[in-house]
């Protein structure tokens, strides 16, 4: 049994290469929807759409995580700050059990940090998708006709989102391909290529 847990770069093809890897495995795909839906299922009391669809903006950023524990240095502490403060407990154990139900069939996960939440399952690969980001910002170009400020704005605004939620959550360093089963440059092959590989990787 194959769990794929893809982190990608924005500007990589992640969603595509997902997607594709997903259809020729003939396994499900678990995005960020079906995650959100799999959490609630698991914690209906504690999170609704609109606050997962949000948790990484929230919780991605160490100028909120210093924000929250001057609240708690300084105060007074608001009942705002004191839930901010309880989620953020609570998600790195909310995580792990989302994507360990997850991983109990067969299916590719796409989510920046699943890796880290499936690290001791046994039959998991783990990919990281990244590219320089000139070619990222590039390609970001292309497919969403920005003009170059932009796409590099965006790019780079995603990367330390991901890199600060996973730093602040899980306490990884997402740049660190020694924590990855496999790590690619998406420059350097195709869609197909970098499906057929991770493909491979599941098969050994």
């Amino acid at each position: 049994m194959t769990v794929w847990t893809i982190s990608a770069q924005e500007g990589t093809g992640g969603e595509q290469v997902a997607a594709e890897l997903a259809a020729a495995a003939g396994v499900r795909l678990l995005d960020h929807q079906a995650l959100a839906a799999l959490a609630r299922d698991i914690d209906p009391d504690h999170l609704d759409v609109e606050e997962f669809d949000r948790l990484e903006e929230r919780f991605g950023g160490r100028l909120r995580t210093v924000a929250l524990n001057m609240a708690m240095i300084s105060g007074p502490v608001t009942g705002a700050a004191i839930q901010e403060l309880q989620l953020l407990h609570k998600l790195p154990e909310l995580g792990r059990a989302v994507l360990t139900e997850a991983a109990r069939r067969p299916c590719v996960i796409l989510a920046p940090a699943a890796f880290a939440a499936t690290q001791r399952h046994p039959s998991v690969i783990h990919a990281r998708l990244r590219a320089p980001v000139a070619c990222r910002i590039a390609t970001y170009q292309r497919e969403h006709l920005v003009d170059h400020d932009r796409a590099r704005s965006l790019v780079t605004h995603d990367d330390h989102i991901q890199r600060d939620w996973a730093r602040t959550i899980y306490h990884v360093d997402l740049t660190d391909d020694a924590l990855f089963t496999i790590a690619l440059d998406a420059s350097r092959f195709t869609r197909e290529q970098l499906v057929n590989i991770l493909l491979a990787a599941g098969r050994i």
